[in-house]
């Protein structure tokens, strides 16, 4: 799983325990999962861990090490700290593994506001878990034969040239973000305005044209948050941004890992619109049950989102296949329903195929109908063949997907690993200048092709098809040894079963500088430009382009250009670089590629910026311009405008209103019809109901919409008013009189008038003695309040702390609905301390401690994640009581300084704490990594039982000698101040 996380292996003598790492931020968090060593001072901890047979570190810490000499293998760490994944019960091997998970249950979508309102999680806040990745397969060990080797730079006028457009993405440099994970997987795409990028756990949204943010950077699970779920919890990473071009709307994907019960999960977000910052359909795909899904990449085909993966069993001890999944694309463009598919790659002397890619549609054109989509990777056991298979699919009511598999006669092969050491994971390949050390070399991620395997439709009689691909080679000799890319141009005639040939092919080495970490893509003109990073002792890891025209002889590039210069080079990093970059095209004018990769401002670690920048062939000629469609939505026949309305054409693009009522998106030129819709608002229906619209090149086509519907009344705000005949201390209580004042908001497609209400509740101990209010008109997107204020009167003995249902029926001429909301009791409490201290070694010892999942509990409950982390471990107990009568939710915040020796960890347990039995009266945990070291503060949540004890435990995640400071708060208290009695007589 070389994608996300960042692992180098240690051994001592035997092996040890694996190790782990992490944290974060935002409430996603995840990944064995999470690229990420983090920044600690660790000294001494190498003769700890030496002391401490068996006990798991924090990769965070071993990454601030130099990595061990001589002897010993290191043991792998994720880019992220965190824990590592704990294995099923039987866990899978090559034997006993049983094949894809196909189960054709539709999974439901989430519709959500638009991303720009939702609330963002900060990456720094970001939830991180340790776990480690997978073990990578062994590559063939033969020898490539042939081949065409370029090794002189080719002509200056034969590579693209830069447009002008350049900016810092989503690292140092931009917005305050701090890396908190190695290395940054950096990808990206560009769409019709704007251009997307997402390095591994954070994402943001840019102005394609001048750089300008948009949104971000934030966490990427902030995007899953109406989804819920794992994929809202956790924050895994290992993203990828596609565009699908043929309906304008963007695909964004990470995975989960680790989850419970089902092991494996791939979270799709498509977007309702071509705005990026919009609202999205979110899925969440099971991919595995049971097994590890490792470094997912997307490409767009028709008739399906198809995505390749690397199977590992759970602990990631075992490569099990190589497997290719497709996501029902129709259904996902609606936000409806959707399936997915999965077949297993065929395996080659009984070894499973690693490394491969599908085909990403590039052009207006589609395939051919009905056309099998590509897969091309290496051969598992040769470097003189790739693996080639053409990928059908069928919905309807029996899916099915069936794979023709073949060979391709082409070579590759395995770029040298210069250090080459267990200390290393055999990661420490690419040299790069002083003060950079042998242990310091970079990985130089051999035995893949590099994302993407872009296809293009050139149309014509038989039909021309190209797809364009890399990987990186062995270059020529030189000392020390160094890698070049291999780039492939294949062909095919529009035929779903033929297997592509090479068009053309070469090795791009024109000198003895290490390059590695290509992407590439081909223009409308056949001219193609491939990015890529280049190091050397004398170079620092930087960023480069290359391509040629379509004139250009077969097999060659033209002159390199630098695109960013490396300033700093990596130390103590954990040896991992980049797992992909992204060479995309501007879907709008057809000859501007964006290429996005890494690169170190300064020397250091977990201090990655990143680079987009845009670059074009002057021959190449603009396809012709697409036009815009704009309009202005209206209800009738109150004539107010709508935001929110979604204009959807029949080729899938779309666009939403915004405040003031007012659509506009890009189009390609060509004749449509249009619809308007928004469910949510109650609109039935929109006048005219589907018009033809015509889109000319560069120009502006109008279409307005007047819709028809009904009001849609909501709960707004509740206000307590406990003054007059209360308590007057802002919540209700036992034996209180309390009025209410209930806001209503009309979010519908129609005015509402008349309106009337009568207030209920079925919660025992409480009786409404003024039940009914009338309530203002309400135009739409307007808010309101009842003109006479409820009243409720709380017994004697009612259960303070128990959340009072409401239901509020309202009545208007041309109909009613009931609008249901609770209120809290008997909040506000004052929090409790726990005081400042220190964990050392005056405290009480435990034999092991709590994993940490990234996830810290919240009030719905979690569960126990269990130890296995043995070595003596202090900690701290402080008791406290639910005194209410009702269950209650209470949060506990643990601040710490960071900088300190080692992780804390806290726990809660109902009644009483139990260090020999972890799981014993287990109610929540804190879940992230670094508190203490580089996270200062971590809350979790949990419900106690009424009038019941709980325990908050502090807990070393380490043997250290002592903790940094720490003090915290638990809130959710009871405030149990009755009130004065009855209501007064009306």
């Amino acid at each position: 799983m070389r994608s996300a996380f960042f692992i180098p292996r240690v051994l001592i003598g035997f092996a040890l325990s694996l190790i782990s790492v992490a944290l974060a931020l935002f409430a996603f968090g995840l990944t064995p999962l999470n690229n990420s060593n983090s920044l600690t001072d660790t000294q001494g901890w190498f003769h700890q861990l030496a002391s401490a047979l068996g006990v798991h570190l924090d990769s965070q810490k071993l990454a601030s090490l130099p990595a061990p000499k001589g002897g010993g293998a290191g043991v792998p760490l994720s880019k992220i700290p965190g824990e590592p994944l704990q294995g099923t019960s039987q866990d899978q091997t090559a034997a006993n593994y049983t094949g894809p998970h196909n189960n054709f249950r539709p999974v439901e979508a989430v519709h959500t506001r638009p991303l720009r309102q939702l609330p963002k999680i900060p990456p720094a806040l970001a939830v991180r878990r340790e776990v480690r990745e997978p073990a990578r397969p062994k590559p063939p060990t033969d020898t490539p034969t042939g081949g065409f080797k370029q090794t002189l730079p080719g002509p200056v006028l034969s590579a693209p040239t830069p447009t002008g457009v350049s900016w810092d993405g989503v690292g140092v440099g931009l917005a305050g973000f701090v890396p908190s994970s190695n290395p940054p997987d950096t990808n990206g795409r560009v769409g019709a305005k704007q251009y997307v990028q997402w390095n591994n756990t954070s994402f943001a949204v840019f102005n394609k044209t001048t750089g300008a943010l948009l949104y971000g950077p934030a966490a990427g699970n902030t995007l899953f948050q109406s989804l819920g779920g794992v994929c809202a919890t956790h924050n895994d990473g290992d993203p990828v941004v596609a565009f699908d071009i043929l309906a304008g709307r963007w695909i964004l994907s990470q995975f989960v890992v680790g989850a419970d019960p089902e092991f494996s999960h791939q979270c799709v977000a498509v977007s309702q619109t071509e705005d990026a910052t919009g609202a999205y359909f979110l899925y969440d795909f099971v991919t595995d049950p049971a097994n590890f899904v490792d470094y997912p990449k997307i490409g767009v085909w028709p008739d399906g989102y198809y995505m390749s993966g690397h199977v590992f069993n759970s602990t990631g001890t075992a490569f099990l296949a190589g497997r290719i999944f497709v996501f029902e694309r129709e259904k996902m463009l609606k936000g409806l329903p959707a399936r997915q598919l999965q077949a297993d790659l065929k395996r080659y002397a009984n070894k499973p195929q690693f490394g491969f890619l599908p085909s990403d549609l590039d052009n207006l054109t589609p395939p051919p109908a009905g056309e099998a989509a590509f897969v091309i990777g290496p051969h598992p056991t040769s470097t003189n063949r790739l693996a080639s298979a053409r990928v059908a699919v069928t919905w309807g009511g029996a899916p099915r997907i069936r794979l023709t598999e073949s060979l391709i006669a082409e070579t590759w092969g395995i770029p040298p690993c210069v250090n080459d050491t267990d200390a290393g994971d055999h990661r420490d390949c690419v040299p790069e200048p002083a003060p950079a050390t042998p242990a310091d070399y970079i990985d130089n991620l051999d035995f893949r092709l590099m994302y993407r395997l872009a296809y293009r439709n050139f149309g014509g009689s038989p039909v021309q098809e190209s797809l364009v691909g890399n990987v990186t080679v062995k270059g020529g000799n030189s000392n020390p040894n160094h890698g070049a890319i291999r780039w492939y141009e294949f062909r095919n005639a529009g035929n779903s079963t033929t297997t592509p040939t090479v068009f053309q092919a070469s090795t791009y080495d024109p000198d003895a500088a290490y390059r590695w970490l290509g992407s590439i893509a081909m223009d409308k003109d056949h001219n193609i430009a491939l990015g890529y990073s280049k190091s050397s002792l004398s170079v620092k890891p930087s960023i480069f382009i290359t391509g040629r025209l379509s004139t250009d002889a077969p097999n060659t590039l033209g002159t390199e250009a630098q695109v960013q210069a490396g300033i700093g080079v990596q130390q103590a990093g954990g040896n991992r670089w980049g797992d992909y970059s992204a060479m995309t095209l501007d879907p709008v004018d057809q000859c501007t590629f964006y290429y996005t990769n890494e690169y170190l401002k300064t020397n250091g670690q977990f201090n990655w910026s990143t680079r987009i920048a845009s670059y074009r062939f002057p021959s190449c000629t603009s396809a012709p311009a697409w036009g815009t469609l704009t309009g202005t939505v209206r209800s009738s026949p109150s004539n107010a405008t709508l935001s929110g309305v979604v204009v959807t054409l029949s080729n899938g693009y779309a666009g939403a209103t915004n405040a003031n009522g007012v659509y506009s998106f890009l189009v390609p030129p060509g004749t449509y019809t249009a619809t308007a819709a928004d469910a949510d608002r109650n609109c039935t229906s929109a006048s005219p109901p589907s018009p033809t619209v015509t889109i000319t090149s560069g120009g502006t086509t109008t279409q307005n919409f007047s819709m028809v519907g009904t009001s849609n009344l909501q709960e707004n705000d509740v206000a307590i008013d406990d003054a007059t005949s209360g308590n007057g201390n802002g919540v209700i209580n036992s034996n209180e009189c309390v009025n209410l004042n209930v806001a209503l908001k009309n979010n519908g497609c129609a005015n509402a008038t008349g309106i009337s209400a009568t207030l209920t509740t079925s919660t025992p101990g409480v009786t409404v003695t003024q039940d009914s209010s009338s309530y203002p008109n309400l135009a739409i997107d307007a808010t309101g309040t009842n003109s006479t204020p409820f009243q409720i009167q709380t017994s004697n003995s009612f259960d303070c702390g128990t959340e009072i249902a409401f239901d509020l029926t309202l009545t208007f001429p041309n109909g009613s609905t009931t609008v249901t909301f609770t209120v809290p009791t008997c909040t506000g409490g004052a929090d409790q301390t726990i005081p400042s201290s220190v964990l050392d070694a005056n405290d009480p010892t435990q034999a092991d401690r709590l994993g940490r999942d990234g996830q810290p509990s919240g009030c719905g409950g979690k569960a126990c994640p269990g130890g296995g982390f043995p070595g003596t471990k202090r900690f701290q107990t402080y008791n406290f009581t639910n005194s209410a009568a009702a269950p209650a939710c209470f949060t506990v915040t643990i601040n710490a300084a960071t900088g300190g020796a080692g992780d804390i960890e806290s726990a809660a347990y109902l009644n009483s704490y139990n260090p020999a039995n972890l799981c014993q009266n287990y109610l929540g945990d804190s879940g992230v990594v670094g508190l203490g070291t580089t996270v200062g503060s971590a809350s979790y949540s949990f419900t106690v039982p009424a009038q019941s004890n709980f325990v908050v435990v502090v807990n070393t995640t380490g043997t250290i000698t002592a903790s940094s400071q720490f003090s915290g708060t638990v809130s959710g208290f009871f405030d149990f101040t009755p009130g004065p009695g009855p209501c007064p007589a009306h």
